[in-house]
């Protein structure tokens, strides 16, 4: 059998809660996203595997900010508040991804994961065993363990990692605009989407834009983390979660609403 190529799927936080209201969960987009994921994988799990990542929304950050403005950095209590927080959203996306057919099996960070000077290190044998085994890893940014004591390891930056490590030929990531812009749509009419581009083309653009306009879902964080470590010969799709069945057509081909990022 033909070994399956694998597809990261990010759900941002802004997408699946709302950011500004207190452990809010977006019910319906997170049923149609689910949804969309678990008919994708009906279609074409045969020949794709799938790793799906959620962020912390209104779940996990609100807790990380008041820790680091209380105490200036991730203590004991704060590690196990957060652990909680993400650990409820988890549960919840699950629910809904078993109900929906999706075989997810929920995968925390903290227990592969480990940051040492700011360096990521995680074990994916872990994710590759649930792959083979044609399991869905449903794993989220999180709180791990490191050199410091504990810090915060995006879900961003999980994909990123998974993307450096396996075999794997797209990640999406699915947030609240419909696409990757030149600055940021939400504040500034004239900008400008980001259609079809080479990574390089791409950190062109965003060179030129500055950095106070860079408040969607952090883009530009998004694309130089995959140019830092050196990932190639994947694509990056950029898309609207709340524009219904773009994840499914974002899935099976290059004709939906958002951008596509080659490298």
């Amino acid at each position: 059998m033909e070994r399956r190529k694998i597809k990261v799927v990010k759900l941002g936080g802004s997408v699946i809660t709302v950011k500004d209201a207190y452990r809010s969960l977006r019910v319906d987009v997170v049923r149609e996203l689910i949804g969309e994921l678990s008919s994708f994988y009906r279609d074409y799990g045969e020949r794709y595997g799938l790793v799906v990542i959620h962020g912390g929304g209104s779940f996990g950050h609100p807790v990380v900010k008041e820790c680091i403005s209380r105490y200036g950095a991730i203590y004991r209590d704060c590690y196990t508040a957060t652990a909680d927080s993400m650990d409820t959203l988890n549960y919840v996306i699950r629910k809904y991804a078993v109900v929906s057919g999706l075989p997810a099996v929920s995968l925390p960070p903290r227990s592969f994961c480990f940051l040492h000077s700011g360096r990521l290190t995680c074990f994916t044998k872990t994710l590759s065993d649930l792959l083979s085994k044609e399991l869905v890893p449903l794993t989220y940014g999180d709180v791990v363990s490191s050199d410091r004591g504990f810090e915060v390891l995006s879900g961003d930056t999980l994909a990123w990692y998974i993307a450096s490590k396996l075999d794997v030929d797209e990640i999406l990531f699915v947030t609240d605009v419909d696409g990757l812009y030149n600055s940021d749509p939400k504040v500034n009419p004239s900008a400008r989407k980001i259609v079809r581009a080479h990574v390089d083309e791409v950190l062109g653009f965003l060179s030129q834009s500055s950095s106070n306009v860079d408040t969607t879902g952090g883009m530009k964080r998004k694309i130089y983390e995959g140019k830092a470590l050196g990932v190639k010969n994947i694509k990056v799709k950029i898309l609207s979660g709340f524009i219904k069945g773009d994840l499914y057509r974002a899935l099976t081909s290059n004709n939906f609403a958002g951008s596509v990022v080659w490298y």
